[in-house]
């Protein structure tokens, strides 16, 4: 099973196209700015490096945990990709490392890196935003449960310019409430009808 996931994500798309120096240098900053929980004794990765490859293996189409820690096990050492950390020797990390950064960083601080990077190559003033619940494929982590969050989509151009976590034993509305609050009167929104209700 391994191997053919290995071989489906090698058969996916090129880097080139999806990441030039500029945007990884901007987003590499960006993520050093996410608090990392790691202690500091015997820490070989930096936290940036993991949450930008795992950004890569996203759009490489990498959809979970385990098909992320593939494809950078699989990438990490090609000259394209140490070029693009601005590294020229890089350890690779191990599966369990990247499963466990990516469950335990702090969601929020990397919302906050995702609006900032995103908000510099889309104008996003005066739009119109379509916001929906969704599960998040692939995010449900050894006893814990998938995590849902509420999207916001730029409608124009189809691209989700940020995202809400729900919390558990909730629903989307306070999460909609959060992130209409967070993202300002600058939009015009649309939601389905659970949202409507006189208090939301």
């Amino acid at each position: 099973m391994a191997t053919k996931t290995r071989e489906k994500l090698a058969k996916k798309r090129s880097i080139r196209g999806y990441a030039d120096q500029a945007q990884s240098n901007q987003l590499l900053k960006l993520f050093s700015e996410v608090t990392d929980y790691r202690k500091p004794q015997g820490k070989r990765h930096r936290l940036e490096h993991i949450l930008y490859l795992s950004v890569l293996a996203g759009l490489m189409g990498a959809t979970d945990y385990k098909q992320i820690s593939i494809w950078i096990e699989k990438h990490i050492q090609k000259e394209q990709v140490k070029r693009l950390l601005g590294v020229e020797f890089i350890l690779t990390p191990k599966k369990s490392l990247v499963s466990d950064v990516l469950a335990k960083v702090d969601s929020q601080e990397v919302e906050v890196v995702f609006r900032k990077w995103i908000r510099t190559y889309v104008d996003t003033t005066g739009k119109h935003l379509s916001v929906d619940g969704k599960v998040m494929n692939g995010s449900k982590y050894k006893d814990k449960r998938s995590i849902e969050v509420v999207g916001a989509v730029l409608s124009e151009i189809g691209v989700i310019i940020a995202h809400q976590q729900i919390a558990e034993k909730s629903n989307e509305i306070p999460a909609l409430q959060a992130m209409i609050g967070e993202l300002g009167d600058e939009f015009i929104f649309t939601f389905d009808a659970m949202n409507t209700q006189k208090n939301s």
